[in-house]
């Protein structure tokens, strides 16, 4: 009867911990995200664009409509939210892309990932008359300037044009399933809006990106590229940098999945 008891006992406990295991499986969170320009150059107004990728489940595009000064922050007013997943087992992963338009340049400038160009395939595979329209609006920026030149016809083409071309490339690549052309940067439970945290994604001089959150940071390279008038895409950025890129993201990866196995451990 003892014994009877006590095999009770051992299976209540287990059915208690995997249903404690099961309600913690997948927590649903939210983290908030700011761009901050330390670029030492202005960034167009309309033109920065964070694509968020967590795994399968979540898909994000956020749009900073304000142009950046240098040494200027855009919190978008807290309202700029990714979503994804901590708790017991999750193996999900975030990936991030971030596309936008200096100034004083018709090019725009992206993350420079470790295979870009896989992703340079998926881009000029979206609809290569969409990304000649777009080069030809970006020229005009050059041309007309921001804020544009009284009197000068292209402006307004200009102006739009520079965003549509960012959100072209931020697009295409978030809705394809691949993952390449993203940065992997992970969230985890201290970065959520709920704790009062930020993801601060800032822009440096010398072609640097970083990620910064309380849960950890994460750097990576950028890079300019160009649309061409027939919609292919021209890297501008050199091997050197797409080489420290690599490096960063196979190091930043291996971190990720050593502290996926501690989370794990410790949560049993």
């Amino acid at each position: 009867m003892r014994s009877l008891l006590k095999a009770n006992f051992l299976l209540l406990s287990v059915i208690c911990l995997s249903l404690v295991a099961s309600s913690r499986a997948k927590d649903h969170r939210k983290a908030r995200v700011r761009i901050t320009n330390n670029s030492g150059r202005n960034i167009q107004p309309g033109s920065i664009y964070v694509s968020h990728k967590y795994s399968d489940d979540y898909k994000n595009q956020l749009v900073f409509g304000k142009g950046l000064q240098q040494g200027q922050t855009d919190d978008g007013n807290g309202n700029q939210l990714v979503d994804y997943t901590t708790g017991f087992l999750t193996t999900g992963r975030d990936w991030w892309y971030v596309t936008w338009v200096f100034s004083d340049t018709k090019a725009i400038y992206q993350t420079d990932p470790n295979n870009f160009r896989c992703a340079i395939d998926i881009l000029e595979g979206a609809g290569p008359a969409a990304l000649s329209a777009a080069a030809a609006a970006i020229a005009g920026v050059a041309a007309c300037g921001l804020p544009p030149v009284a009197g000068c016809a292209a402006s307004p083409l200009a102006a739009a044009g520079a965003a549509v071309a960012a959100g072209s490339l931020s697009k295409a690549l978030l809705n394809n399933e691949k993952t390449c052309g993203f940065k992997q940067f992970i969230l985890r439970s201290e970065d959520a809006i709920t704790t009062g945290a930020w993801v601060t994604i800032t822009i440096h001089a010398g072609n640097k990106l970083t990620f910064n959150a309380p849960s950890g940071n994460a750097a990576t390279v950028y890079e300019q590229i160009e649309i061409l008038q027939d919609g292919k895409v021209n890297i501008k950025g050199n091997a050197e940098d797409r080489s420290a890129a690599a490096h960063a993201d196979r190091a930043h990866g291996e971190v990720g999945e050593l502290e996926e196995f501690q989370n794990v451990l410790l949560q049993m």
